[in-house]
């Protein structure tokens, strides 16, 4: 198992789990003030990219492992990242946002040395 599959399935369900949250009024008030909604669209294209990237960070896990220990992996990282998530948002909620995008902008550089690695 290649560590840096396993970061970049993890950083996947991370950015899923935060646009996911995002799209929910709750969490988009508690990150953005009380009152505030996302716009059906924005709330329709965070749905679109949590569920993206929940089966990218799936898709992660069974190509390092393979359809029988995969799924297994994938939903554990999932459960991990949801765990980080939740604390996150628990502790932290205005950062949420900014933490997913220094996540995302390492998701790059994780994919090409897993692909490297490979």
């Amino acid at each position: 198992m290649n560590p840096f599959g396993v970061l970049l399935a993890l950083g996947l369900a991370y950015c899923a789990w935060s646009a996911l949250s995002q799209a929910m009024d709750r969490h988009y008030a508690d990150v953005r003030g009380r009152g505030a909604e996302p716009a059906p669209a924005l709330r329709r294209r965070l749905r679109w990219l949590g569920t993206l990237g929940l089966l990218a960070s799936f898709a992660v896990a069974v190509r390092m492992q393979g359809w029988s220990i995969g799924l297994v992996a994938g939903t554990g990282l999932l459960t991990v990242a949801g765990v980080l998530h939740v604390l996150a948002l628990s502790y932290r909620p205005a950062q949420v946002p900014r933490l997913a995008q220094r996540v995302l902008a390492c998701l790059p550089l994780l994919l090409a040395l897993w692909m490297m690695a490979a």
